[in-house]
């Protein structure tokens, strides 16, 4: 019966081991080149589960990161990215949250091609908070766009903490940058609002809050995490 019962320890622990050790290591080298089968382009791809996951036994990973370098997620490219996915499903393919943050990245938007030094994310898998600066070089490009398209010509832009004073043809106007029915605006003291960048209804992400410093333009919103994560781990 002792001999019965060393074994069953020792099977325990072998068992133990290859689900929370052996399994995480071997998976992540599978789990890499996955990721990269499935579309996304970068120079270095790292997929990692987090070790002594007891939630292996159910199916589910209580973690799973995502590291890359000079990455391709259209209609983006990003430097770094670095993000953690929680409560991943092996079989139903979703996770239920996000967070991490994304380096360097260079995005088109309203006809636009954005650097943005950073990007942070956070929350819930649908609904994850998301936060980016523009710094003051891309943020006068933006707003410089902007009023060509409506035909009005801007001499000068200058960025302070809380709000911005914009020249149109030589006069200079204090303006603010905010969030208005989910599309970014331009609001000057005397003339009509200037629309800089609002999402098409399709698109997994909305705006909620913009606001400028000396440094440039932080934007706030929503996105829709597992949309944009579909080509990285096959959520959905």
């Amino acid at each position: 019966m002792l001999s019965l019962l060393r074994f069953l320890l020792f099977l325990v622990i072998v068992v133990g081991l290859l689900v929370f050790v052996v399994v995480p290591a071997v998976a992540s080298p599978l789990l890499t080149q996955a990721v990269r089968d499935a579309g996304l382009q970068a120079d270095e791809l790292d997929v990692r589960l987090e070790a002594f996951d007891a939630s292996l036994l159910a199916g589910r990973l209580a973690r799973l990161r995502v590291q890359a370098t000079n990455a391709g997620i259209p209609p983006a490219s990003i430097g770094r990215l670095d993000l953690s996915f929680d409560g991943v499903g092996f079989f139903s393919r979703d996770f239920e949250a996000v967070r991490g943050e994304l380096r360097d990245v260079a995005v088109g938007a309203g006809g636009l091609a954005l650097a943005v030094s950073s990007v942070t994310v956070d929350g819930p898998a649908n609904a994850a908070h998301a936060s980016g600066l523009l710094d003051r070089a891309q943020t006068r490009q933006l707003i410089r766009a902007a009023a060509q398209r409506v035909g009005v010509t801007v001499s000068d832009i200058e960025l302070g903490d809380g709000g911005l004073t914009v020249a149109f043809a030589g006069f200079p106007v204090s303006a603010a940058i905010t969030v208005r029915g989910g599309a970014l605006v331009l609001e000057p003291a005397v003339g009509p609002p200037v629309l800089l960048l609002q999402p098409a209804p399709s698109d997994a992400w909305r705006l909620s809050e913009a606001y400028v410093t000396r440094d440039g333009l932080t934007i706030s919103g929503v996105i829709d995490a597992a949309r944009l994560a579909e080509g990285l781990i096959g959520a959905r």
